[in-house]
């Protein structure tokens, strides 16, 4: 009931201001084309004469009527007020998202100026700026809408700096899309309603520094006028006619609430406040085993197809020291192999797997004495045509993968129009086959919709189909059948072993259910710390023939698990 009302106040409130505006804009328009002779016409028989019916504010020391003045001035007031608010709005928000694709150092350069500039008031910003490029109505919207740009570029860039961490822009990266698009395409679509709601309400501090400007003498000038301006004159004559002043302050009050209310209900109208058993698991996946498995080993050691030497990741502080979160890690994965990696939340399972993709988050170190998939050299920046078929992503969250602002279908192919040359009915055709392979219900339904409108069963099954339709040398796989329902998870683990044998890519699994990972993969690392403890064979979970305490305590956990499950089953 009460969000109910929150919800009805929140559209009252955004109508009561829209109908404000949308009446001052029709002041705008109109006024100065019927009220442009008594504004402007001097008559000194009339002048300074006290408010009336004819005159309601009364006239100045030309004899001009002040009301008429007023409604004449709405439309210069308005035009300044919005052409300095889309300055700052354009040039702030687009240098606030840029700077979250640049790089840590030029990063925090920018953010470290920008925090300078936002210790200063606007409006003595603009008093420098209006000051260097001189009194006049242009110089004023300009220095104005410069002024105001600081502001945005830090609400920007702390919006910005959420959504570059997000899966679907390091997917983008990992792509190669150049960084203007990636803003442009990515970032900027889901920062836009935050933006426009303060945009909004900073509309109406952007009529009062023009005012103030024009009033001070280096706004508007003589023989234009603006609210700030007649309040000067108004001002000016004071004793002898103390009406002067009530027609624009009355005019700069309803026009800064109409703003104010048409935000503040933009913001209380997009308030989301308002607005199968482990068992079947374990039985289909040994069922593959026993009928299509062939060994991936041969009597003499493979060369890895993929290979990872001395890995290291960590932080650096401000004053420069270095803190390790994955410490001097190698692993190797034969062709047609699936390694494992077990270990607990914060263990550096998933930093590991996506150093090795080349998507560490921002603001991290990494060093390593090789990485190498087949013949693509990982430590430099391959082409983004040769990573598109060097390696592919399963994420664990699937919410966080996909942009929000994007259709499905269009998502999923930009990989195969970019970089494989796929036209669109080629790219439809494929995901829709792709898609029905992993029992997925509808899918031209799902490719024709929004991310928000499919569960995050759907959304898991559409990562599995680009990724497995890419065909990569190496398939990371982070928790993959996490958002996916019991009876789903048989299904597409199979489709996931099957690619193996099929494609002859290796597959690197990350998971925290060491049932899975036993009959999965040929190989289980388990990590402790940022480093990887022990090595072991299926043959060693499955007898507890372990060496280390941490790998001892994760069996014991798992074990603990499937006893509670089996007597909460009793």
């Amino acid at each position: 009931m009460n969000e109910t009302r929150r919800r009805r106040r929140g559209n009252a409130v955004f109508w009561a201001g829209a109908l404000l505006i949308a009446a001052f804009v029709a002041i705008a328009v109109i006024g100065p084309m019927v009220f442009s002779s008594s504004a402007n016409g001097i008559d000194p028989l009339n002048a300074r004469k006290s408010p009336s019916l004819s005159n309601s504010f009364g006239t100045d020391g030309f004899g001009r009527d002040i009301l008429a003045r007023v409604i004449t001035a709405t439309r210069l007031t308005l035009l300044l007020t919005f052409g300095a608010s889309i300055i700052s709005f354009a040039a702030g928000t687009f240098i606030g998202v840029v700077v979250r694709l640049l790089g840590p150092r030029l990063q925090g350069a920018i953010l470290q100026v920008n925090a300078v500039a936002v210790a200063f008031p606007a409006l003595i910003l603009a008093l420098v700026v209006a000051a260097i490029l001189g009194p006049g109505s242009t110089s004023a919207m300009v220095a104005v809408g410069i002024a105001g740009i600081p502001m945005y570029i830090r609400l920007t860039s702390t919006l910005a700096a959420q959504v570059v961490n997000e899966d679907f822009v390091r997917i983008a990266e990992l792509q190669r899309v150049p960084r203007v698009v990636v803003a442009i395409r990515h970032v900027l679509p889901n920062v836009a309603i935050p933006l426009s709601v303060a945009a909004a309400n900073s509309t109406a501090f952007t009529l009062v520094e023009l005012s103030s400007l024009s009033f001070l003498g280096l706004g508007v000038q003589a023989p234009e006028y603006d609210y700030g301006r007649l309040l000067n004159e108004g001002l000016a004559e004071m004793s002898s006619q103390p009406w002067g002043v009530f027609g624009p302050s009355i005019g700069m009050v309803a026009l800064g609430l109409g703003i104010l209310l048409f935000g503040d209900g933009l913001a209380a109208m997009v308030d989301p406040k308002m607005s199968a058993p482990q068992g079947a698991i374990t039985r289909f996946i040994e069922k593959v085993k026993s009928g299509t498995r062939t060994s991936t080993r041969s009597t003499a050691e493979p060369e890895p197809a993929v290979a990872v030497e001395n890995l290291s990741i960590g932080t650096i502080s401000e004053a420069g020291d270095r803190h390790t979160l994955v410490n001097g890690v190698s692993l190797h994965i034969a062709p047609q192999e699936i390694l494992g990696i077990v270990g607990e939340s914060g263990s550096g399972k998933s930093l590991t797997a996506m150093s090795i993709a080349g998507l560490a988050p921002n603001g991290l170190w990494r060093t390593a004495s090789g990485m190498r998939i087949r013949e693509t050299d990982m430590l430099n920046r391959p082409a983004p045509s040769v990573l598109a078929r060097t390696v592919s992503l399963i994420y664990q969250d699937p919410m966080s993968t996909f942009s929000p602002s994007l259709r499905l279908e269009s998502q999923l192919g930009d990989v195969f129009r970019e970089h494989m040359g796929w036209d669109r009915d080629r790219i439809h055709r494929e995901l829709l086959e792709a898609l029905t392979s992993l029992s997925t219900p509808n899918p031209e339904r799902v490719l024709s919709q929004f991310p928000h409108q499919l569960s995050g069963g759907l959304l898991q099954r559409c990562l599995i189909a680009q990724a497995l339709l890419l065909d990569p040398e190496l398939l990371i796989a982070d928790e993959p059948t996490t958002a996916l329902d019991v009876s789903v998870q048989a299904d597409v683990l199979r489709k996931i072993y099957r690619f193996r044998a099929e494609s002859g890519a290796s597959i690197l699994l990350i998971s925290h259910d060491l049932g899975v990972v036993e009959e999965l993969c040929d190989r289980v690392l388990v990590m402790y710390r940022g480093e990887f403890v022990e090595e072991l064979t299926p043959a060693q979970i499955r007898t507890r023939n372990v060496q280390h305490p941490y790998t001892q305590r994760l069996l014991d956990a798992t074990l603990y698990l499937e006893a509670a499950r089996e007597g909460g089953d009793r």
